[in-house]
């Protein structure tokens, strides 16, 4: 098995690539790296679920931190030995929340996982700075990897010290360097007021000229933000040769046997120096894996952009098996516990991106959960609920359905914990809460302020301005005999179910805070796990809530469908 790994190590020529023509004596380097590995510590199935007793039966379990460990520590063994060249392993970030392992442990296992991996460097995900509640000074404090973020300042003394602005390397007398950085969108996130941010293109570039002046003439940025973003950096910071980045579920290659991906992204530069831009999906399922030559004046000649496929022809390192084991024990006790059935595939994956069913269930499943409980002669007083598509960490997609859904399964799909509340508004507000799910959409890069509803129906228009999107929205009523939807009054007070981070004001929603609001002493999966047992087998569809649209024409359909409602409604609230 050494050898098929050392064979994919090594394979990269049939994938070769050249930048610019060879002089003079050259530097290999082979660089593996990840990103939103989103708490896949264990195997997982095809979907990155679960993988269960059949899919290990049948060979198709993939990824997991094990595998990762095996590929890094051949890599390493090779270059010890001549055999491969020198390797750096780079993660990108966002190992925090996606499993029942993380919901339950917390930063501790993600710690472990991350020192067993024994990465290089790591850059802070978006995910490692919203988990107040998850003691991100423990985590930090506790990873033995430097961690490079050049335009973050923790202001906490305890955090700074793991805290770097680049490192560098010396690999056989070639000075190699590598800075780090974090979206800004980030502060959204951040309840604490631990973290500032500096924009990411000023850091990089006072950086590496900072390395630059100390002879540094290989330079690698290590990243976590949008594609937009990664390719501004890639154009605007003179000194860089190659980016690395994270927030993405896909990657960029030049291979040709994965027909899902995109070839590598290439970014020019002023100069005329061309920038590779690299990504590894997330999950585990495959570990980025780039070799590049660089001439004598640190420039890269060529690149070989060959991601690593962890199926299980890829052994699993038995020291990482073994944190496995020491957490399992537990772990299984709790997450085994049978709540309900799915008829079909809850797709959470596309949550961030455009209404998804899953979404749908767990907003539904907080409205049913309020009404079930509220003492009043209507049928609740909070007959919408908003959930942002950061709350919802993963799909559950069992392989033969109807399917048994456990706790743990929950669990993974809705990691991130905190208490709900209701937030009384006015239409005004509520308008503005709706624009800014959709302030920042690209298609191309997933946002976890985009919400998902119940009890509300939207249409977009994606060519017009940031904060002007909004073009039709329609409501449930409270006080009806038959709930119905009408048009949302700008006047009119609104009580609106949310997660509390959005009540704080976290993902950009400014307008929430200060408002009228009621904590209640419950969660999302205490809402889920209910409707489970009550709905069993659940059926969620994608209802049309939400309509994106970039035409004239989709936008005239919606106002007339407006106009067509408030035409054939009376309704007295």
């Amino acid at each position: 098995m050494q050898l098929l790994v050392a064979f994919l190590l090594t394979a990269a020529a049939f994938t070769s690539a050249s930048i610019v023509k060879p002089s003079g004596e050259n530097f290999e380097l082979l660089i593996l790296h990840n990103n939103d590995m989103h708490a896949r510590f264990e195997q997982t199935s095809q979907l990155s679920g679960a993988c269960t007793t059949a899919d290990r039966e049948a060979g198709k379990c993939y990824g997991g931190f094990p595998r990762v460990a095996h590929v890094v520590k051949e890599a390493r063994r090779a270059a010890q030995t001549g055999e491969g060249p020198p390797v750096l392993y780079l993660n990108a970030g966002d190992t925090y929340t996606g499993t029942a392992w993380f919901t339950i442990y917390k930063w501790k296992i993600a710690a472990e996982f991350i020192n067993a991996l024994q990465p290089d460097a790591v850059s802070l995900g978006n995910n490692e700075v919203d988990q107040k509640e998850h003691k991100i000074t423990s985590f930090l404090e506790n990873i033995n990897a430097p961690i490079v973020a050049t335009n973050v300042i923790i202001k906490s003394a305890e955090n700074k010290a793991n805290i770097k602005k680049s490192i560098i390397f010396n690999i056989n007398d070639v000075k190699v360097g590598v800075v780090g950085y974090l979206t800004p969108d980030s502060g959204m996130l951040d309840s604490a007021g631990d973290v500032e941010y500096i924009d990411e293109i000023l850091a990089l570039t006072e950086e590496v000229n900072l390395l630059q002046t100390l002879n540094v003439n290989i330079i690698i940025a290590l990243g976590h933000s949008s594609l937009a973003k990664d390719k501004e950096i890639a154009q605007g910071v003179p000194g860089l040769d190659i980016v690395i980045s994270g927030n993405r579920n896909t990657f960029y290659w030049n291979g040709d046997t994965i027909p899902t991906t995109q070839e590598t992204l290439l970014v020019s530069q002023k100069s005329g120096k061309t920038i590779p831009i690299i990504f590894s999906t997330a999950y585990d399922k495959y570990l980025g894996s780039v070799r590049l030559t660089f001439d004598a004046n640190g420039e890269i000649v060529k690149y070989d952009n060959k991601p690593i496929y962890l199926d299980s022809s890829i052994p699993q390192d038995l020291t990482s098996l073994e944190v496995i084991k020491k957490y399992n024990t537990e772990l299984v006790s709790k997450s085994q516990e049978v709540i309900g059935t799915t008829a079909v595939v809850l797709d959470g994956t596309s949550c961030s991106l455009e209404e998804c069913n899953f979404g749908n269930f767990v907003t539904d499943a907080i409205v049913y959960y309020y009404a079930i409980n509220f003492e009043d002669e209507r049928w609740t007083d909070a007959p919408i609920a908003i959930i942002h598509s950061g709350a919802i960490g993963n799909t559950i997609a069992p392989t033969n359905r109807p399917a048994s859904i456990t706790r743990g399964d929950l669990l993974a799909a809705l990691p991130i914990e905190g208490n709900l509340v209701t937030v009384t508004m006015t239409g005004t507000v509520l308008k503005e809460v709706l624009e800014q799910s959709v302030f920042n959409y690209d298609s191309r890069t997933p946002t976890e302020q985009f919400l998902q509803f119940s009890g509300i129906r939207v249409a977009y228009d994606l060519e017009s301005t940031p904060g002007s999107r909004l073009v039709s929205a329609l409501v449930r009523c409270w006080s009806c005999f038959v709930p119905q939807f009408y048009t949302i009054e700008d006047t009119r007070d609104y009580k609106v179910l949310m997660p509390a981070a959005l009540a704080d004001g976290q993902y950009g929603y400014s307008m929430l805070v200060g408002l009228p609001r009621v904590n209640l002493a419950y969660d999302e999966i205490t809402c889920a796990s209910e409707y489970f047992r009550m709905r069993s087998p659940v059926y969620p569809e994608v209802a049309g809530r939400i309509r994106l649209s970039s035409s004239a024409s989709a936008v005239t359909s919606s106002l007339l469908l407006v106009a067509f409602i408030s035409i054939t409604m009376n309704i007295y609230n």
